[in-house]
């Protein structure tokens, strides 16, 4: 069961530097991500005991940006609604890139980013009106002075 290229399919495998521990395999290479076996000497979900070694093991494939400070930042300092959506959002692409699904990671971060920059842009237009509407209405008081 090998896919173009030779590569087995993505999947956990035996850890072969980490006895009683799996690794994931994306399908091009070792992610970090292990976990215990969940019967020991036995691949999980039917996955083939002799797939690829995890002595290759290299860095994660990617290291996405989730926005998850930028998005709790905007929603204490700028527009609750819409940085909460950002904070969600950043969790599901920690939590997709964690099992390394870094597609959906990619999705997750980029509507993350797309609702903090809004929320911030909201907020600070919503600044820009309240100081605007306080210089022209403490202008006017005391201009009828």
């Amino acid at each position: 069961m090998s896919e173009a290229g030779g590569n087995p399919p993505a999947g956990w495998y035996p850890d072969s530097s980490q006895p009683g521990t799996q690794r994931y395999w994306d399908g091009a290479q070792w992610t970090e991500h292990t976990a215990p076996l969940a019967d020991s000497g036995q691949a999980v979900a039917g996955q083939a005991a002799s797939g690829p070694s995890a002595g290759s093991a290299g860095a994660p494939a990617e290291n996405i940006d989730t926005w998850l400070w930028q998005s709790i930042v905007a929603t204490l300092l700028c527009c609750l609604p819409l940085g909460v959506v950002g904070i969600v959002f950043s969790a599901q692409a920690q939590s997709a890139m964690n099992v390394g699904n870094y597609e959906e990671a990619r999705n997750k971060a980029g509507t993350a980013r797309t609702m903090t920059l809004i929320a911030v842009g909201v907020g600070l237009a919503a600044i820009l009106i309240w100081v605007l509407f306080f210089f022209v209405g403490v202008g006017g008081a005391l201009s009828g002075l």
